[in-house]
């Protein structure tokens, strides 16, 4: 019998209209580090060209399984880089500890951060 194959991953959609600029990213399974190695770039590079645009961001959990050790290392590298880069992030997500972490972090962003259960509720308030 075949084994199965998890899957995991960083999907990234990256958006602009007019003056600003909208990341959505998807985490899916156990993320690696090898997935921030292919993730990271892609966010510095939407970034730099960014610049003088609003940038605001949707992270959607609900297919995420956790971190490998250094990969999530890597996250929060990746959130003390970041800090101060979104003007608004929605996180969804189905687990109450992800609801707590936002909460917790929420105060060290430079921008507004607010958990959702409902994805279509977290673009409306992006939208707003």
């Amino acid at each position: 019998m075949a084994a199965k194959i998890k899957e995991h991953g960083i999907g990234i959609a990256i958006k602009r209209a007019q003056k600003r600029l909208f990341i959505e990213v998807t985490m899916i399974g156990k993320l690696t580090h090898e997935d921030y190695e292919v993730f990271v770039p892609l966010i510095d590079k939407a970034l730099k060209e960014a610049k003088g645009l609003e940038v605001d961001m949707l992270v959607d959990m609900r297919k995420f399984e956790g971190w490998e050790l250094k990969a999530a290392w890597d996250d929060m590298k990746f959130g003390l880089k970041y800090r101060n880069a979104f003007d608004k992030m929605a996180i969804v997500g189905d687990k109450k500890w992800e609801e707590i972490s936002v909460k917790m972090f929420a105060h060290m962003m430079k921008g507004k951060t607010k958990f959702f259960k409902d994805r279509q509720k977290a673009l409306a308030w992006l939208l707003k």
